[in-house]
């Protein structure tokens, strides 16, 4: 779920909080240096838990991998763009290869949510299935940290911050460059939420909750950029951003956990019993599903209204 606090300042002791924040004057390569060097800083602290076996630590890390593709998404008309799509695909990268883990630990805490006693030892042949996976998925884990392409990605990712790829434009005050940026995040959500019902394909209320998230992203990177005023004013954007985040993630939770499930009965032979609290479990989340695409459908209409399109010009 998403949350109102910085994740670095979740994971870092107080001493090596970052402290370079451009201002509304500096040019916006600055931002894009902070932004990276901050990222750097998260992964490296999520690294280090993840490697210590804290299943929030792999949850961190491939977060802190998701949000700096969002911010390099933002940055993308500031950057060399061969660099910036490079370093996109190997953060995804990252996150797929690290990402099994939650995404297991989260199933399994939604399959046992609101079931019986009986019901949850009728479907213990499903939960030893997840435990088989997220063994063999914490195996990959220490093999991605400790790769090659692991460590090539991080030395990219600092010698980003020594002399990023930038392109003219980003030498323009932040106050003049980035604001358009976090305008134009929000049209492209206000434009994917566009006409969406009860009947709309599960994937695309999907791909709306991940235009959801690079909205706030880009609006907590670029707000922090353009003075405490403009950061302030941005929390109502981005309290919005995080609802949807958040109902389209329950959403999505309920539709991935349906198919796992679907995916195991179709293995097959089970037993009655099993059966049983299969179809009861299916029910449920497809109920789930459809309460929390139905709460999102009533507050889609307040991205159409004026104060909810991201404009965080410092003159207004």
């Amino acid at each position: 779920m998403a949350s109102s606090v910085d994740p670095i300042r979740e994971i870092l002791p107080e001493s090596e909080q970052p402290t370079d924040r451009p201002g509304p004057d500096d040019p916006a390569s600055t931002a894009i240096a902070s932004s990276l060097r901050t990222a750097i800083e998260r992964i490296q602290a999520a690294e280090a838990l993840a490697r210590g076996g804290e299943v929030e630590g792999v949850h961190r890390l491939r977060t802190s991998a998701r949000r700096l593709r969002s911010e390099l998404q933002a940055f993308r008309e500031l950057v060399d763009p061969e660099w910036g799509t490079r370093l996109q695909g190997e953060l995804r990268w990252l996150g797929s290869a690290i990402g099994e883990v939650r995404d297991l630990d989260v199933l399994r805490e939604r399959f046992a949510k609101g079931e019986s006693d009986e019901d949850r030892r009728a479907l213990a042949p499903l939960f030893d299935w997840l435990s088989a996976r997220r063994a063999e998925a914490g195996r990959i884990i220490e093999e991605t940290l400790d790769g090659d392409r692991f460590r090539a990605l991080m030395d990219e990712l600092r010698a980003g911050v020594a002399d990023p790829p930038l392109v003219a434009k980003a030498k323009k005050p932040c106050r003049k460059v980035l604001p358009p940026l976090v305008a134009a995040a929000w049209k492209r959500l206000r434009k994917d939420a566009e006409g969406l019902d009860a009947h709309t394909p599960d994937p695309v209320f999907h791909e709306v909750r991940k235009r959801a998230k690079r909205a706030r992203y880009t609006t907590e990177l670029i707000a922090s950029a353009l003075g405490p005023k403009v950061e302030k004013r941005s929390q109502r954007v981005m309290r919005l951003a995080r609802k949807i985040q958040d109902l389209l993630g329950e959403h999505q939770d309920a539709v991935v956990a349906s198919g796992e499930v679907d995916a195991f009965l179709a293995q097959g032979p089970h037993d009655e019993e099993f059966r049983w609290a299969a179809v009861g479990l299916l029910e449920r989340l497809r109920a789930a599903a459809d309460a929390s695409r139905d709460a999102f459908l009533e507050i889609r209409p307040k991205l159409d209204k004026a104060k909810n399109r991201g404009r965080l010009d410092p003159k207004d």
